[in-house]
């Protein structure tokens, strides 16, 4: 065995590169024991020793702050660092689980439709992510899947493009001041509520379902122009 390693030559043992030996080197936690008059780092087996306990930390996915600090105050008793990795892990593992099932589910619900755009894709992604279920029944909800799968791909988009349309005007309308008993306000706002009632199929229990989860969660609202300021704007023209 040599009495020391060459920064090559523990590369090339331990699959690490340069670069990260050098940036352990520069956040304190491995630093060569030995340099040569030309300024070439020289690694003694004591050295070996650390950045393989070092390597075994990591491989327990320790943040490099933590393995600093159990490798500068030599920590023997480690029951409490594995207890809070183990936490750690089992919450990422939840995290994961999550995402995985919401990724089967967004397939499972994609796979309906006969063809599916990127738009459509990453809005129906957000919607289950956000858990509906926390908002809607599971009857709501078969009721939504059912009316956009059998309202026909085209009327659907005409649909969602005039919706879209009503909002532009109305926020215009807003913008300019425009008060929200103005009849050409009330005008769009009740062809906006007509295509509400269409999309809920006159529904008011799913209507303010729908109210309240997008009162929480306003991402989704926000893809079609509807904020919690044009919503309020559009009920007052609403008002009788």
């Amino acid at each position: 065995m040599p009495d020391y390693w060459s920064t090559g030559q523990l590369t090339a043992l331990t699959g690490l590169s340069i670069r990260t030996l050098r940036y352990y080197d520069q956040i304190g936690l491995f630093s060569p024991s030995l340099y040569t008059e030309a300024g070439h780092r020289r690694y003694t087996s004591e050295d070996m020793q650390m950045l393989l306990q070092i390597l075994v930390l990591k491989r327990m996915y320790l943040p490099l702050e933590e393995i600093k600090e159990i490798i500068q105050t030599h920590n023997e008793n480690l029951l409490d660092t594995l207890d809070q990795q183990i936490s750690r892990v089992k919450a990422e593992l939840a995290v994961q689980e999550k995402l995985l099932s919401q990724l089967e589910y967004t397939k499972q619900e994609a796979a309906k439709m006969e063809t599916i755009s990127f738009q459509e894709l990453t809005s129906l992604f957000e919607l289950i992510r956000l858990n509906r279920s926390d908002y809607f029944t599971n009857k709501q909800l078969d009721k939504m899947r059912e009316h956009y799968l059998h309202t026909g791909k085209k009327a659907y988009k005409q649909g969602e493009k005039r919706f879209k349309e009503l909002l532009g005007a109305l926020k215009d309308k807003h913008e300019d001041g425009v008060s929200p008993q103005d009849p050409s306000v009330q005008s769009l706002a009740e062809e906006w509520q007509e295509l509400m009632d269409t999309f809920s199929g006159g529904n008011k229990d799913l209507i303010e379902s729908a109210e309240k989860f997008y009162a929480k969660n306003p991402q989704p609202a926000l893809h079609f122009g509807l904020d919690s300021v044009l919503y309020r704007y559009i009920q007052a023209a609403l008002e009788e």
